[in-house]
């Protein structure tokens, strides 16, 4: 299972890389507002350095989000920040669990290639759970992640998005314990995209 995870990152990392290479006008204009909602799973992994949990933990999740386009750099890309919510059903250890949470986020949209557009994400959150894997400590925790994905344009403003994150949730020595969870997420949803009246794209 986590040898899968890693393939699917690894295939959607470069899939991102090779289109990114390759620029077309960029539909992520200063200004525009995205709104989106995405599904996803995923499961920890161990780091080393015995700071992770032992015990194996599944998350499925669903992620509304809103975001705001920030700068645009002809020719280079543009950068958004999103408020991304975390709503999650853990199994651990055939255990039933839940967490809630919130998550800033910046995200570099790069250039298009046709109707795709690649990106870059990278933020930290907090998330309130009920995950009691022995050593984790508290139930407020957070969150710092990063990772990449593409969105495709399948009408004008509307797209589907996939992604795959590392995602961390640990409690900064809140608690005296303060084992790590580590996990490969994979996202896949949809967003739309509002672009300001003087920022419109010719079609």
């Amino acid at each position: 299972m986590r040898k899968r995870y890693l393939l699917l990152g690894l295939y959607l990392t470069l899939f991102v890389l090779w289109a990114s290479c390759v620029y077309a006008e960029a539909p992520f204009q200063k200004g525009a507002t995205e709104w989106g909602i995405s599904g996803g799973f995923g499961g920890n992994f161990p780091i080393g350095m015995g700071r992770n949990v032992k015990e194996d933990i599944q998350f499925y999740f669903l992620t509304p989000s809103w975001g705001k386009v920030l700068e645009k750099w002809g020719g280079y890309g543009s950068l958004e920040f999103v408020a991304e919510g975390f709503l999650s059903y853990a199994q651990q250890d055939s255990k039933d669990r839940y967490g809630v949470g919130i998550t800033p986020l910046f995200a570099y949209n790069f250039e298009s290639l046709g109707r795709a557009v690649p990106f870059l994400e990278l933020g930290a959150g907090i998330l309130y759970t009920n995950l009691d894997p022995e050593g984790f400590g508290s139930h407020l925790n957070f969150t710092p992640q990063g990772g990449i994905g593409v969105r495709y344009e399948v009408a004008h403003g509307r797209f589907l998005k996939l992604s795959y994150r590392v995602h961390h949730i640990s409690n900064a020595y809140i608690d005296e314990e303060n084992r790590s969870i580590d996990s490969h997420f994979f996202l896949i949803g949809i967003s739309f995209l509002s672009v300001p009246r003087f920022n419109t794209r010719p079609r």
